[in-house]
């Protein structure tokens, strides 16, 4: 099974991990998400990039660190969705 795109960008990125680096594959979140205008079918989507990161992190154990700082900004995206769901 294919790595989704953006973390596809995680693995290419991540072994030189700098700050442009993280707000690269922020924009690639944020435009893989905004491919799903239901907030139902976004949170499912969001999801399944944490998904698609606790493979890789499997696979690339050394990438650890800049997998957190991702896996941070999708839970900052949650929180967004949880709040316009209110």
């Amino acid at each position: 099974m294919a790595l989704s795109e953006p973390v596809e960008r995680v693995r290419r990125l991540g072994p030189t991990p700098d700050v442009g680096a993280l707000v690269m594959i922020e924009q690639a979140i944020d435009l893989y998400a905004a491919g799903y205008t239901h907030l139902d079918e976004r949170r499912i989507a969001l999801d399944i990039l944490l998904r698609d990161l606790a493979r890789l992190r499997t696979i690339e154990p050394d990438l650890d660190v800049f997998i957190a700082q991702v896996e941070s900004y999708i839970d900052s995206l949650h929180c967004q969705l949880t709040r316009q769901a209110a």
